[in-house]
């Protein structure tokens, strides 16, 4: 492979306990039934946007704006003490650069706070293009994301690879018609991924550097 695709949370970050707590919280501050751990989890992958009404189907879309606003809020609050990158992922980023490979990142987070933390890791200059929701109309499994980059970038999608701990993160590959892989080490959910039989199946990020 040669062009890197990686979804944020859950995939490079282990960040599932932040969008729990400010979810939850968010619910709870609008007066609606706080969702369980399992079920915030399960949605990872895919935007508040997509997953908040599914969560809360009887909200007005006043009371979702909120929510959404909400939640930004107190992801603001716990982010930085609540996120770190998975072991073995800096090494094998700055190998896969080394090598000369491109990277991505395509995730259901925004684009500002993805590149906030790539700077507070220091490992954005390893990083072609950022395309977080705010930059697409159509979020997760839609392939928008990956036909941007691969456009963008003029890239080959037969060498092209994207990686997630989603069961979205890999439809979104297959409607692109790139090479899919899930990421186990930050999964929710192992057999999903299991389920939507991606070309490759890894549980340790150094395994990205043999394919």
């Amino acid at each position: 492979m040669r062009n890197f695709m990686f979804d944020f949370d859950g995939t490079l970050a282990d960040s599932g306990e932040v969008c729990t707590i400010a979810t939850q919280k968010a619910f709870i501050k609008n007066h609606l039934p706080a969702p369980t751990k399992q079920q915030v989890l399960d949605y990872m992958g895919l935007p508040i946007e997509t997953f908040f009404p599914m969560l809360a189907p009887q909200a007005s879309s006043k009371v979702l704006d909120q929510l959404f606003d909400d939640f930004r809020m107190y992801c603001t609050q716990f982010e930085d003490s609540g996120t770190k990158l998975f072991d073995g992922i800096v090494p094998t980023l700055k190998s896969l650069h080394d090598a000369g490979k491109q990277l991505f990142i395509l995730s259901s987070n925004s684009s500002t706070t993805i590149q906030h933390h790539l700077e507070r890791f220091k490992i954005d200059h390893l990083f072609n293009e950022i395309v977080g929701s705010d930059m697409v109309k159509n979020f997760k499994p839609d392939p928008e994301s990956v036909n941007r980059v691969v456009h963008d970038f003029s890239l080959q999608r037969y060498q092209s690879v994207m990686i997630g701990d989603a069961r979205y993160d890999l439809q979104m590959g297959k409607n692109a018609a790139v090479q899919t892989c899930g990421a186990t080490w930050g999964a929710f959910n192992v057999a999903s991924l299991r389920d939507e039989q991606p070309n490759y199946l890894i549980n340790h990020p150094q395994q990205l550097l043999k394919i």
